[in-house]
């Protein structure tokens, strides 16, 4: 698998090994990182098709400083050159803030992508609307998002601008790729580059997708299947079919484990809680970002689902207003990049539960958070997925036990 921005675009990092390289490389990786706590095999659940399995992505527009191939900043006669200037859309360059790759090809999203951003630099030209300069914080377009449903079909694409522009023509440009999108508008005046918008309005259809997960047993028989509904800013994991894998995985393991209550700590929007409804008699989601306990609210309805309780909370404050009962109950864990906070691994580490699951997105802290969990739990089983192939990104599940 090749692409022509391999190097430079900040997109991939690994897309120049083949893809069983990747996981060896990223699994023998997590077990020296590891190596204190587990010696042990760890097996990795790979993404099966490790192109355009992306759900989401968000590109950045960037009028930027045209880099000469032939610039010598030893030659006195660059200091007087005057700067040319270019138009990007595309991610960020490796290294870079402030400047886009102008992208033709792409492995991560679907094939709809690079024609989308055609009829999309087409329509800005037309428009003659500037791309955002990071450095001097001035023109209209900024970000563009495009998100799907991998199982559903359902595709929204916002366009984050500072000020006006031609709806109307920007909705038919989007149009003429993806006639059944959903479109929005957002505004982000603020000098941070994050796709944070102060306002969304629908321009066509709707202001959400609904995507769909199928969860499976052993034999690959679905068993559940659970509805989301993803306004832009909603958390989902951006690997969809290979996230059911792993849903699938926590789920099997909760339905042997049988407990009564689920304490789901940093729950999103209730992602595992959902999974697991049907197999407990309550259980509780608590998470201290409020749109996505919002999100879960909206997704427990959806699905009919009335045993999910959410709070919305810093874990290590719940922790304390609410001290965690130990009988017949199962911790789920899913911190952020950032791990556990000490207070929040502290409670777990002492509350006496028989067995606790967790999910992590970095090895690193993973490992930080071991040193205070396993004085009191000892680890049965360490596995991971792959949902992030050509980065150095790895998820990985660890099942411990109470000493």
């Amino acid at each position: 698998m090749t692409c022509s921005h391999f190097g430079q675009c900040g997109g991939c990092a690994l897309l120049d090994l083949p893809y069983e390289e990747q996981v060896a490389r990223k699994r023998a990786k997590l077990q020296q990182t590891l190596s204190e706590f587990w010696t042990g095999d760890i097996p990795v659940t790979v993404t099966d098709d490790p192109k355009n399995f992306r759900n989401k992505v968000e590109l950045g527009f960037c009028h930027q400083v045209k880099w000469r191939p032939d610039y010598d900043k030893k030659d006195p006669a660059n200091k007087t050159r005057p700067l040319e200037f270019e138009n990007a859309l595309g991610f960020k360059l490796k290294g870079r803030w402030d400047r886009a790759v102008d992208i033709t090809e792409c492995v991560l999203f679907n094939d709809k992508l690079i024609p989308l951003l055609n009829a999309i630099r087409a329509w800005a030209k037309a428009e003659n609307l500037d791309y955002y300069d990071q450095r001097k914080h001035t023109g209209v377009l900024r970000h563009l998002m495009v998100r799907e449903g991998k199982n559903t079909g359902e595709e929204i694409v916002v366009l984050f601008v500072t000020d006006d522009f031609n709806e109307k023509t920007f909705v038919q440009a989007v149009q003429s790729v993806l006639p059944q999108a959903n479109i929005m508008a957002a505004v982000n005046t603020g000098l941070a580059d994050t796709a944070a918008p102060e306002s969304l309005r629908v321009l066509k259809g709707k202001d959400h997708i609904f995507e769909k997960i199928f969860l499976t047993d052993a034999s690959g028989k679905t068993e559940r299947e659970v509805v989301f509904q993803l306004s832009p800013q909603s958390f989902f994991q951006t690997n969809t079919l290979t996230a059911q894998k792993m849903y699938s995985r926590v789920r099997r393991v909760v339905k042997a484990l049988a407990p009564k209550r689920i304490y789901d700590l940093y729950g999103g929007a209730g992602s595992f809680s959902l999974s697991c409804a049907d197999l407990c008699e309550k259980s509780i989601c608590v998470e201290s970002v409020a749109p996505a306990i919002y999100n879960g609210i909206e997704n427990a309805n959806l699905n009919g689902v009335s045993n999910v309780q959410f709070f919305c909370s810093k874990v290590e404050d719940f922790v304390k207003q609410h001290p965690i009962e130990r009988k017949d109950a199962l911790i789920i864990l899913d911190p952020p990049r950032g791990g556990m906070h000490p207070k929040a691994a502290k409670a777990v580490a002492e509350s006496g539960v028989e067995r606790v699951l967790y999910i992590s997105c970095n090895p690193v802290t993973l490992a930080a958070d071991l040193k205070i969990l396993t004085p009191h739990y000892d680890i049965l089983q360490v596995e991971a997925f792959d949902f992030f192939p050509h980065s150095e990104h790895i998820e990985t599940f660890v099942q411990m036990k109470l000493k």
